[in-house]
This record gives C-alpha cells, structure tokens and sequence, in this order.
C-alpha cells in the first residue's frame, strides 16, 4: 500500500469520523495515536514540519589552529 502524505490521512479520518467511526477505530483503521487522530479533527492541515536547530561543522573545534597556519604561512618568503 503506498504512504499518503498527511494532508491525505487527515482527509481519511476525518471522513471516517462523519461516517460515524469512533476514535479508537479511526486510531486502528488508519495505523495513528489518539493525538493524531485528534489533531485530524481540530484542523484540516497539519502543522508545518519543525526546522532542525543549525548542527556546528565537524572543523569547528580546529578552526582557529587553521586560521593560525594559515597566517603564519603568509609571512613566509616565497622560492620563486
């Protein structure tokens, strides 16, 4: 069976639940938690996803030891 988006899933129990299911059939009919099936039927769209918080790069902790080659190296003569 394919995965239906949200939007869908709601649409499905909330038109189960007018056709007269109660919750607990809407929660084993459509595979859902009570909190799911709950917030199918206070709204018709589901929140929006959450943003992940920023993840910190893997070169954070070495930044300043690069930064610091790196400075060095510009004082360094040049072989030409």
């Amino acid at each position: 069976m394919p995965q239906m988006s949200k939007v869908e899933l709601y649409a499905a129990i909330r038109h189960d639940h007018r056709g007269g299911m109660s919750m607990r059939e809407l929660e084993r009919k459509h595979g859902v938690t009570w909190r799911t099936a709950r917030k199918a039927l206070d709204s018709s769209w589901p929140e929006p996803r959450k943003k992940p918080p920023p993840r910190a790069a893997t070169l954070d902790p070495y930044k300043a030891v690069i930064d610091e080659t790196l400075r060095a190296d510009l004082d360094v003569s040049r072989l030409i």
